[in-house]
């Protein structure tokens, strides 16, 4: 039944009475005519099993949207006895789902576990048995709300986390999202450094500008192009210079990062893709990639890697295009790869640049271009000498190619300086060894070279990732990797790849002196993957008795174009990112 709803329930006497019935009220074999309407209920769960906890929900919340594992939320809670003490109240408190810090423990997780069920707007009652949260109370009430869910998205062109939109409000019928090159229309309502206003903004300020265009910052349109209409949101950049624009009136900023509090107003409409003919994909394409052009020439590489991002996906539409139109498309397509790669290098982004150009050269291994670009991957790399390959191959090629000639000096005096200091570190090490007396008494002949065993090629759709990690953890405790690849489990942390302790680097110090090598903390693992995983991510899990701890933000590494290679990923544990909402001041 239906809330407001009336019925009408005939029961026969089988199920009712029967041939006794219940004299005088009811005859013998008597059959029974109930009327019924539902007015009201209570919900009731037992959020544990075990009778320890019962919710009761007292209003329902709007929409079906329930708040993720790590999204942050604004709730209200109160506590009382049954005699109606207040034991704790916090209203208006933000918390991290899966993070929570209230005390006792016990509580942040059965506020942990509650919130995660909640939709916006929600309230409920918790019926706590006596000591299951609060030691000595009795039996306790506690009440929660749900005001606020705040979604949390990193909307920074190279997911760096260096630009992250809080979602503040959205309206729950609003889907979509500007698209390229529309007109968008929004307020900043303040401009800050976390805790005071910027000089320069003098707001609320509404401001107008094409979407993928460069007219506004990099971290305004990073923000519009993820924002429905009406929504309102408070964006954290930990990048400054990609701050600077004068619609809103930021110059050059001298501070740790900018906060932005912004309101959505309204954004234009564009074509959809699958309603365009192949000429006008074509246009469109070609438009685009002008614009890309632009944006690099002024150095807004960013913004013409997104445009260049655009391109691609444009042009992998081809479905009932001519035979002419798809070979035009697949060209742009391979020039916009191409600037995406340049983009990339311009961007200290070399392993992303050199996925893009071991895949462009496997389909055409001449392409003088980008062997060029790839050599520069290579020497941003560190890897001279794959670099020098490139840059030869391009001189038989193109034997006047100037750019190549210019950069092999370049790669070999920096071949130098690494074999110069690999030979002062190991005359180091041996010349401490000397000094403590190891193996300088009883010298023996040196042993005949043993032939090493000839390794087996790697499949060139097979990477070889090696995972090390910097992190003190306590005795007794082990360190997995778990990631989206089947090989690092799928996200199950039972099924992750499980880290061993490393040998740290060579004391040398301490051994010419007889003292022991600092303490280090290294840990290793080694597995391969398939190159067919593509961008995928991963953290790193402390398993321990307590409990597991989780960092606060996943690592990325980039298996595309990298077949046959190797991938090192040398991480740091990474604590949890807080966004912190602009002062009221």
């Amino acid at each position: 039944m239906k809330k407001g709803e009336i019925a009408k329930f005939t029961i026969q006497p089988q199920f009712a009475y029967g041939e006794a019935g219940q004299e005088p009220t009811i005859p013998p074999n008597a059959v029974l005519v109930f009327e019924v309407e539902l007015i009201s209920w209570l919900a009731k769960d037992d959020v544990f099993r075990d009778g320890g906890v019962v919710k009761t929900i007292t209003t329902e919340g709007d929409g079906f949207e329930t708040p993720k594992k790590d999204e942050e939320v604004r709730v209200s809670i109160k506590a009382t006895t049954k005699d109606g003490t207040v034991l704790m109240e916090k209203v208006g408190y933000e918390t991290i789902i899966g993070d929570c810090t209230l005390e006792p423990e016990a509580l942040a997780t059965v506020v942990d576990k509650v919130l995660g069920d909640m939709k916006h707007e929600e309230k409920c009652t918790l019926d706590i048995a006596e000591d299951y949260i609060f030691k000595g109370k009795g039996a306790v009430t506690l009440e929660l709300e749900l005001e606020a869910i705040y979604e949390t998205t990193d909307v920074s062109t190279l997911e760096d986390k260096s630009v992250m939109k809080k979602k503040v409000y959205a309206p729950e019928k609003e889907y979509s999202k500007p698209q390229d090159e529309v007109k968008v229309t929004m307020r900043v309502e303040s401009v800050t450094d976390g805790s005071s206003p910027l000089p320069g903004f003098s707001g609320p300020k509404e401001i107008s500008f094409m979407a993928g265009s460069g007219e506004v910052c990099d971290a305004l349109d990073c923000a519009a192009s993820d924002m429905r209409k009406g929504e309102k949101a408070i964006v954290t950049c930990t990048a400054p210079s990609k701050c600077s624009d004068d619609l809103v009136g930021l110059g050059s900023l001298d501070v740790k990062k900018v906060v932005f509090t912004l309101e959505m107003l309204d954004f234009g409409s564009h074509k959809e893709m699958h309603a365009m003919g192949g000429e006008e994909k074509l246009m469109l394409g070609l438009h685009r990639k002008e614009t890309g052009g632009d944006l690099f020439k002024n150095k807004r590489f960013e913004m013409a890697l997104k445009k260049y991002k655009k391109v691609i996906e444009l042009m992998n539409q081809t479905d009932h295009m001519s035979k002419e139109c798809k070979q035009r498309a697949c060209d742009l397509k391979h020039i916009a790869e191409m600037n995406k790669a340049a983009c990339y290098l311009q961007l200290g982004e070399p392993t992303r640049a050199l996925a893009i150009l071991n895949t462009i050269l496997k389909a055409d291994r001449n392409n003088t271009k980008a062997l060029l670009r790839r050599a520069k991957a290579h020497f941003s790399r560190g890897e001279h000498t794959e670099a020098e390959k490139d840059l030869e191959r391009v001189l038989e090629l193109q034997p006047d190619n100037t750019e190549a000639k210019a950069l092999i000096p370049q790669v070999k005096r920096a071949q130098k300086v690494v074999d110069k200091a690999s030979k002062s570190d190991y005359a180091k090490m041996f010349d401490g060894l000397s000094k403590v007396g190891f193996g300088k008494e009883n010298k023996k002949p040196a042993p005949k070279p043993r032939e090493e065993p000839v390794e087996e090629e790697q499949s060139k759709d097979i990477v070889a990732v090696t995972f090390k990690l910097e992190h003190k953890i306590a005795p007794g405790e082990k360190i997995f990797v778990v990631g989206a690849a089947e090989g690092l489990g799928s996200w199950d942390v039972e099924k992750g790849l499980q880290l061993k302790r490393a040998p740290g680097p060579p004391d040398y110090e301490a051994m010419a002196l007889g003292k022991p090598p600092k303490e280090t903390h290294l840990w290793e693992a080694f597995i391969e993957l398939p190159e067919a995983e593509g961008r995928s991510e991963y953290h790193y899990i402390v398993r321990g008795t307590s409990g597991d701890r989780v960092e606060g933000d996943k690592h990325v590494m980039q298996l595309s174009g990298m077949g046959g290679s190797r991938v090192k990923c040398a991480d740091r544990w990474r604590a949890r990112m807080v966004v912190e909402p602009p002062s009221e001041d």
